[in-house]
């Protein structure tokens, strides 16, 4: 909504107290900012704390004075619409910052609709995965004031600054999608700026969140709760080029020494009493240097923790030495992503994944007792029955606990997205992310053959996993919490059972045969 729609006044039209608390003689009171993640749980419960609002938040009091901070997070406390807004009125924030993924992006445009009448005076900002993705689509449909398009630290500093002085003119601020005092849509020239050494940023503020509402959820590593555990990232970045992925933090992997890294989790000992930590890295065993040291150190300062890896370590890199540090530091579980088994997909999704070296890597944490999961994605453009059959193939061949087959969805400002609107750009008509929950509602059938073949491959990795008797009783004796592994498998077989019901929404693949 335009501001020349929702009542914005110059300055001398501004009531009393409000203009004492910010264009007064005397101190202003602190300007209050509220950072929400949105999204309510569908079929996948994980919930983990919300570490880019958490960042963000530590980052701004650190670098600004004079702010007072709130967190609401919708999909930890599945607040409805009207309780997130109810929330945001008993604040009276100046600043509303709204974070999600598209994934789970279902209540944005309710949320962000809701508090701009409720609070038509605050700023409205949009960021996070979702809006990096969307841009300034996102302008049109949830009212906001300011787009963060990429990495959020140093673009909103910028924001609140102009904010902060009264002003209203965000042109100088690179990369950032903003409506102007007329209602115009402006997209400003530039990429937004990148912190450059991650050691300079100060630690997640986990105080403006209850963290042990978190242990008693399931989050990323799958491993059920209680636990008592925090969520890390200690590098952003990624100089691997797959089609898929996001590009908010850019393609130069930017790491954090492991002297910082360990100051860090020493720091949530001794305030949470942590005896778990989950590290969201997109790639953390890039630099093997930095991991041996890492690992080092930890035990150098007896730092008795389980390590989880969910978003996969890169495992066709992996050299003994690197697992044997993994291992010591205290790896308990660890994501391998393999994606597909076919060289000819690899190539195209250009992750270059080598196949016989991700074997091995899964096998030198297998054998150190580190429990691993591959993720696979079935169902990528030209994508055959050949291919599918690959991908199965090496899950029987690997020496993988589980797998968590997924069908590919094309997010926007992908390489994968582009692709896809040149090879089959009607299958991106009507495509509803909202939701959507990887394989449980896939939005679309990108592949060569049909929507029950798809399906049928996905499940098949399951049979081809436990053709190997052996493979359970891996499970059982590596499952980090061995006494757990039940509810660990309610939760997977919920979930197969959800997979078999569901069918491509949009855009189906090939004709049945």
């Amino acid at each position: 909504m335009p501001r020349s729609q929702r009542g914005w006044l110059p300055r001398s039209f501004l009531g009393d107290s409000e203009r004492c608390r910010w264009f007064g003689s005397g101190v202003p009171s602190a300007m209050r900012v509220l950072l929400i993640s949105a999204g309510r749980r569908t079929y996948f419960k994980w919930v983990s704390p919300p570490l880019g609002i958490l960042q963000l938040a530590g980052y701004l009091r650190n670098r600004l004075t004079n702010l007072e901070f709130r967190v609401v997070d919708q999909r930890a406390t599945d607040y409805t619409v009207e309780e997130v807004i109810a929330r945001a009125v008993e604040f009276a924030p100046d600043v509303v910052g709204i974070s999600c993924t598209t994934p789970n992006c279902n209540t944005l445009v309710a949320v962000s609709s809701g508090i701009r009448r409720a609070l038509p005076q605050a700023l409205l900002m949009i960021g996070g995965p979702h809006a990096s993705a969307f841009g300034a689509e996102l302008m049109d449909t949830t009212c906001a004031d300011c787009v963060v398009v990429g990495e959020g630290e140093l673009t909103c500093e910028h924001v609140l600054r102009i904010w902060q002085e009264g002003g209203r003119d965000f042109s100088a601020v690179p990369g950032l999608v903003w409506r102007s005092a007329e209602g115009e849509c402006r997209t400003n020239p530039g990429p937004a700026p990148l912190i450059q050494d991650l050691d300079t940023l100060p630690f997640p503020a986990y105080d403006l969140i209850d963290l042990p509402s978190y242990w008693r959820l399931w989050s990323m590593s799958i491993v059920p709760p209680p636990r008592r555990y925090v969520a890390m990232f200690t590098s952003r970045g990624c100089p691997y080029g797959c089609i898929y992925c996001h590009g908010i933090f850019g393609k130069r992997f930017r790491a954090q020494s492991p002297e910082r890294i360990v100051a860090e989790m020493e720091h949530y000992v001794r305030t949470y009493g942590i005896k778990e930590v989950e590290f969201f890295d997109d790639i953390f065993n890039l630099n093997g240097r930095r991991v041996i040291e890492f690992s080092e150190l930890v035990r150098r300062r007896n730092l008795r923790l389980s390590l989880y890896f969910p978003n996969a370590l890169r495992t066709d890199i992996l050299t003994p030495e690197v697992a044997d540090a993994l291992a010591a530091a205290g790896t308990r579980m660890s994501a391998c992503a393999l994606e597909s088994g076919s060289p000819r997909i690899q190539k195209l999704i250009q992750k270059h994944l080598n196949i016989p070296k991700y074997l091995d890597g899964v096998a030198m944490l297998t054998e150190r007792r580190v429990f691993t999961y591959a993720f696979l994605m079935f169902g990528f453009p030209t994508e055959t029955a050949a291919d599918m059959q690959m991908t199965v193939d090496v899950v029987r061949r690997s020496k993988l606990h589980v797998v968590y087959p997924f069908v590919v969805t094309p997010y926007p400002k992908t390489e994968l997205f582009d692709l896809v609107m040149r090879l089959h750009p009607g299958k991106l008509a009507g495509i509803d992310y909202a939701g959507t929950d990887y394989a449980v509602y896939p939005c679309v059938n990108l592949s060569e053959v049909s929507d029950q073949v798809l399906k049928n491959y996905v499940f098949k990795c399951f049979p081809a996993l436990f053709a190997n008797p052996f493979r359970a009783l891996r499970i059982i004796r590596d499952f980090p919490r061995p006494w757990s592994v039940w509810r660990y498998w309610q939760g997977v077989l919920l979930t197969l059972t959800r997979t078999g019901m569901a069918k491509p929404r949009r855009g189906q693949g090939a004709p049945e045969k």
